[in-house]
């Protein structure tokens, strides 16, 4: 049974007045197919039923948020962005310590663990710092095992021969059929923390952003105040690195990145850039 928007708008109002967890600023169709995803997966026929749980099991109201935010993600996956971004580091960043990067909405930790291969392949990693956060706990605590069955391995590996040909995916974690366990020396300057982009702060700068295929999920107004909030703790001269698949300028925000390697979804922050600061979300 397919939910009508009508059921999704009360559900979420009363969502957010018994336990303030706001979805108004979701794009309206993503939202919808996500929430009827959820009362698939949770075996739920409609969602008075759903809400008649969380009433009675309060826990249920985290199993919820956990898969309303679940985000499809792969290691290597755009092997040629992550070529590009090689590129970048080795031209840029080579010469700097205590490198900075924030990867945000990490999801299960695919995306992190790829940077760190590529940044211990060029011999960074020792000079940097990995922030990696999501919303989904229940992600993050995937991404902090480096546990992933070996059918996404075999995906993986096929991404990685694009990236670099000459190198061998193998290395990087330990087969425990039907799982492999990732290297855990990978994340050895990661921290992993749980953080909401819409409404929680961020109390440091960063000389990159990764930011891929999660700003889609939002209306247009929190996409830009997000963009404003990551130019803000972006230093001079680094990088807002989004997904393929996310629309991030509006005449609002123009002029805050550079857009000479937009191709790759990398935009470089612009100089000289001034932002009111009482336009910037929290």
């Amino acid at each position: 049974m397919k939910v009508t928007q009508a059921e999704i708008n009360s559900f979420t109002e009363v969502l957010y007045a018994k336990y303030g967890f706001d979805f108004t600023c979701y794009e309206p169709q993503s939202l919808n197919r996500r929430i009827n995803r959820v009362l698939h997966v949770l075996g739920y026929n409609t969602i008075h039923d759903l809400w008649t749980d969380m009433l009675q099991k309060p826990s249920m109201v985290y199993k919820f948020m956990d898969e309303v935010s679940v985000e499809l993600t792969a290691m290597f996956r755009d092997p040629v962005m992550w070529s590009r971004l090689r590129s970048v580091l080795y031209n840029e960043f080579k010469a700097k310590q205590n490198l900075k990067i924030w990867i945000a909405g990490c999801s299960t930790g695919e995306e992190v663990y790829t940077l760190a291969i590529v940044l211990y392949e060029m011999g960074m990693l020792e000079q940097v710092q990995i922030l990696a956060t999501d919303m989904n706990n229940k992600a993050l605590e995937v991404a902090r095992s480096g546990i992933y069955h070996e059918l996404k391995i075999i995906e993986y590996e096929k991404n990685y021969r694009e990236y670099n040909k000459f190198g061998t995916f193998g290395r990087y974690f330990k087969k425990n059929s039907p799982h492999v366990l990732m290297r855990s020396d990978l994340l050895k300057n990661t921290l992993f923390k749980y953080h909401n982009l819409v409404t929680d702060k961020s109390d440091s700068d960063f000389d990159l952003i990764l930011c891929r295929n999660v700003m889609i999920y939002f209306d247009a107004e929190t996409k830009s105040k997000m963009v404003k909030n990551f130019h803000r703790h972006i230093n001079d001269g680094g990088y807002l690195i989004t997904g393929f698949f996310d629309s991030i300028f509006c005449e609002e925000n123009q002029g805050l990145f550079n857009n000479e390697l937009s191709g790759f979804r990398m935009f470089k922050k612009s100089p000289f850039m001034r932002v009111n600061r009482s336009n910037l979300s929290a």
